[in-house]
């Protein structure tokens, strides 16, 4: 995996959660970085899918309405 520096300000709870989090599992701020921006993604995508489905729901609805 090819990477880029990146630097970025955040505030001094959240650089200490990232450190304090390194150190717990051993791995580096980056890995802990990461790690939550995946768990963001997939939070992300299972909204887009409860959203999807919600839609379908509402659409098989009307489509069993006009069927009737």
């Amino acid at each position: 995996m090819s990477t880029t520096p990146f630097n970025v300000r955040l505030p001094d709870w959240a650089l200490g959660y990232i450190n304090e989090r390194a150190v717990a599992t051993g791995t580096t701020k980056t890995d802990v970085l990461l790690e939550a921006l995946q768990a963001l993604k997939v939070q992300d995508r299972e909204a887009l899918m409860r959203k999807g489905y919600a839609e379908m729901r509402e659409i098989d609805k009307l489509i069993a309405e006009e069927s009737l």
